[in-house]
């Protein structure tokens, strides 16, 4: 669920438009419109239908998420929104398959940003630097907990993603925890996972933390269940 507040809504579309560099003439003439009227819509006195904020989602280059706020009560332990590593961005690291039959390690980004109440997160990919999802992060001394779902609402297939670490020992050095998702075919996966605020070169060392060792596999087999082991050395 999103808020929908109508003068936030276009703030938040003047904000795109001029970020973009565009001319309020030059969206009105994209959009097949006045400028009047997209002024109209930029001051919030009214709302365009659901078919001209998709095409001016496709004019501006941004999503339907850039303009709406996100729903703050979903969070129920509001008070434990808060980011434990004290800085706006931190990497991601983990295995997966490239192809069917090679796997390499993944790198990830998270960016953390203060909201009125809550943590804002957003994961990038990042080579392109393009948002994959956007959620939000509760945490207290011992452990942090992401939870992020499509950063795109209309994309066709749903995406959710939750990562849980452990941060008993600290954020300075390399964060051990897990990550939960699903591929492209909706088959769940379990990964484990390092957090640094560094982007450093993956030596052999965490390439084998990131492997299920043989206690792990000991344990998948004895209860029918993945207990990935997050704690700090």
């Amino acid at each position: 669920m999103v808020q929908f507040n109508k003068i936030e809504f276009g703030e938040k579309l003047k904000s795109a438009r001029i970020k973009k560099g565009y001319p309020l003439e030059y969206v009105a003439k994209m959009l097949g419109k006045t400028p009047s009227t997209v002024s109209r819509y930029e001051k919030g006195e009214i709302i365009p239908n659901a078919k001209i904020i998709n095409k001016l989602c496709d004019i501006l280059d941004i999503y339907y998420a850039d303009l709406y706020i996100e729903n703050e009560e979903k969070i129920v332990n509001i008070e434990n929104s808060k980011n434990p590593f004290k800085v706006s961005k931190v990497y991601l690291y983990y295995l997966g398959y490239v192809t069917k039959t090679n796997i390499d390690v993944f790198k990830l980004v998270m960016n953390f940003k203060e909201k009125n109440n809550y943590v804002e997160v957003t994961i990038s990919n990042y080579d392109t630097k393009k948002i994959i999802l956007k959620g939000h992060i509760i945490a207290d001394d011992f452990i942090a907990t992401i939870r992020t779902e499509n950063y795109k609402p209309n994309y066709p297939r749903l995406e959710t993603n939750q990562i849980i670490l452990n941060i008993s020992g600290g954020t300075e050095g390399l964060v051990r925890g897990m990550m939960f998702s699903t591929n492209g075919e909706y088959v769940p996966s379990a990964k484990k996972v390092v957090v640094s605020k560094k982007d450093f070169t993956v030596n052999d060392d965490v390439i084998e933390y990131l492997k299920l060792d043989e206690e792990e596999k000991k344990k998948i087999i004895k209860n029918d269940i993945w207990q990935g082991n997050i704690s700090r050395e």
